[in-house]
């Protein structure tokens, strides 16, 4: 009878198993970037706005109040790639892809947020 139960027990956590990794596949595979556009400010007035799907692999300079900030676009995602600030905080963000977190280059007064449907975000 405990062979028996211990036989059905590894099955049943098995399956659950396989389950995961295929739901996890999925989700993953069907995800939808699209729809997601940063706006860059500076000092609080938007200067830029960039569809981070059709401006894949290009580079933007805005003019901060105390220099330039370079910012790259890749795979859906954008990052500040240059500043000039002391602490380097914003190019250590790196890249990101999800509304709600943004980029803030606070020496240079800039600011970056991605605005949209993003497939990294989970709505409750």
């Amino acid at each position: 009878m405990d062979k028996k139960k211990l036989t059905n027990d590894i099955i049943l956590i098995g399956s659950l198993l396989v389950l995961a990794i295929v739901s996890l596949v999925i989700i993953l595979t069907t995800r939808n970037k699209s729809n997601l556009i940063a706006t860059v400010r500076v000092q609080n007035q938007i200067v830029l706005k960039i569809d981070l799907n059709k401006d894949e692999g290009k580079d933007f300079v805005v003019d901060g109040i105390n220099g330039q900030v370079r910012i790259h676009v890749k795979d859906g995602a954008i990052a500040v790639t240059e500043s000039n600030c002391p602490h380097q905080d914003c190019v250590r963000t790196g890249y990101v892809n999800q509304t709600g977190k943004p980029i803030i280059c606070a020496y240079n007064g800039v600011s970056i947020t991605i605005e949209g449907n993003s497939s990294n975000d989970i709505e409750v």
